[in-house]
């Protein structure tokens, strides 16, 4: 019985330890649990299209755009990947919201692939990302 209880506590002492150190070993060694998504495109490239090419449909605080026609993406962004910011900018809006979504709104968002180039695309998706994800 007392070999029981020992084993016992040597077997709990040893699990405690395992979980202790899997919890405690990458905040030492400057790990965390959350990590950021590598960018396709790039954000501060990105600012200026946006405002010239989505600012007057669009919100978004970080360019400054108070747009009236589409989602506000203050609101809406969180909730998007940036895959699913570029695809909405290369296929249109419509692609990446439910139809009752989409109904909410009198127009739809034309795609832009053939008059934005990919890196363009790419540029405004990695800027609306990093502005609605801080």
């Amino acid at each position: 019985m007392l070999r029981n209880k020992i084993g016992r506590r040597i077997g709990l002492g040893i699990a405690g330890l395992a979980l202790a150190t899997a919890l405690i070993a990458p905040s030492a060694f400057g790990h965390t649990s959350v990590t950021k998504p590598k960018l396709i495109g790039n954000p501060k490239a990105g600012k200026g299209s946006f405002s010239s090419t989505c600012g007057a449909c669009h919100v978004l605080k970080a360019a400054g755009a108070v747009g009236n026609i589409g989602p506000n993406l203050d609101k809406v962004g969180p909730a998007l990947t940036e895959a699913t910011i570029i695809k909405a900018i290369t296929n249109g809006g419509a692609t990446v919201m439910t139809k009752a979504a989409a109904a909410k709104y009198t127009t739809t968002m034309v795609a832009y692939k053939g008059s934005l180039t990919p890196t363009v695309i790419n540029n405004i998706a990695a800027f609306v990302y990093t502005s609605t994800h801080k």
